[in-house]
């Protein structure tokens, strides 16, 4: 579901671009813990300190261990592909008044002349948010994704977002 990135003619105005991690700060928890963790028959606490406890014992990032880590504990259980985090994004709860905030904030700028564009930078799953029901306000998600095989089942992680790399997506685009 990746949409294209375009520019916007910006008619003179300036633009003001709002950035936003997602686990915690657009929704109360992380996004993993509001299903799919439960789904493959674990506790929140008990995933989170094996994902963990793999990233230490092996100098892996956590982002890494926690990506592998879902597609090992989903082996078996479903198939691990795009629909399925898709469909788990689709029951992440969102903070009160985030399903329009964006709306409002945007007609909030075009009343003072601005044009207000919103981003995700998350080391959360980009299919998981592309699930949601605000997705489709941002003008682009940047978060971590898998690498999927020609019958669409995830087989590693194709991007990984992590806290120190966040900044870098601030400049990608920028043209």
């Amino acid at each position: 579901m990746s949409k294209e990135f375009s520019r916007k003619s910006k008619e003179d105005k300036p633009v003001v671009a709002i950035c936003y991690d997602f686990d915690k700060t657009l929704s109360p928890d992380d996004m993993q813990a509001q299903g799919y963790i439960q789904s493959v028959g674990y506790e929140v606490e008990s995933f989170w300190k094996e994902s963990n406890g793999l990233a230490e014992e092996n100098d892996m990032d956590q982002n890494l261990a926690y990506m592998f880590t879902m597609i090992q504990k989903a082996h078996g259980k479903f198939v691990f592909n795009r629909k399925a985090l898709m469909d788990y994004g689709a029951k992440v709860k969102l903070f009160p008044g985030v399903d329009t905030w964006f709306k409002r904030i945007r007609e909030y700028g075009e009343s003072k002349g601005v044009i207000v564009e919103h981003y995700i930078i998350s080391s959360g799953l980009k299919e998981m948010i592309e699930g949601t029901k605000v997705a489709d306000e941002f003008e682009k998600i940047y978060a971590s994704s898998f690498y999927y095989d020609k019958g669409g089942v995830a087989q590693w992680p194709a991007q990984v977002i992590n806290y120190t790399s966040k900044t870098q997506f601030l400049f990608r685009d920028i043209q």
